[in-house]
């Protein structure tokens, strides 16, 4: 199963993460949720799912805040945590690469710029 009508095998990281992220998130989808436009593309609220999706991974992996009170140095951000921060900011910017507009809540501010 293909997300886009068109795949260049030169194309951009962010862009192969994307189809990546699709791929999955309608691999574990009910087929009769999965929305498509004629041309065989995936719709943007199906994109939005699919940031969200990226973005809901950093959250589940993201520890709480340290309390100031009891642990007062900087906090340090566990490496599974990068590693899923790159990918979703990766997944939004090929998702926007394609073409889908998402909500602004979901596109990686500059503190969160990933290179």
């Amino acid at each position: 199963m293909t997300t886009e009508p068109e795949r260049d095998p030169g194309e951009p990281a962010d862009v192969r993460a994307a189809r990546a992220a699709i791929d999955a998130y309608l691999n574990r989808t009910d087929p009769s949720a999965r929305t498509r436009s004629a041309d065989g593309r995936i719709d943007d609220r199906t994109a939005e799912l699919v940031a969200r999706e990226a973005w809901d991974a950093v959250m589940a992996v993201t520890p709480p805040p340290p309390d100031p009170a009891t642990d007062p140095g900087p906090a340090v951000e566990p490496p599974e945590v990068a590693e899923r921060r790159e990918r979703a900011v990766a997944v939004v910017r090929g998702l926007q690469k394609l073409g889908h507009h998402l909500d602004e809540t979901l596109l990686p501010g500059p503190d969160l710029a990933a290179g």
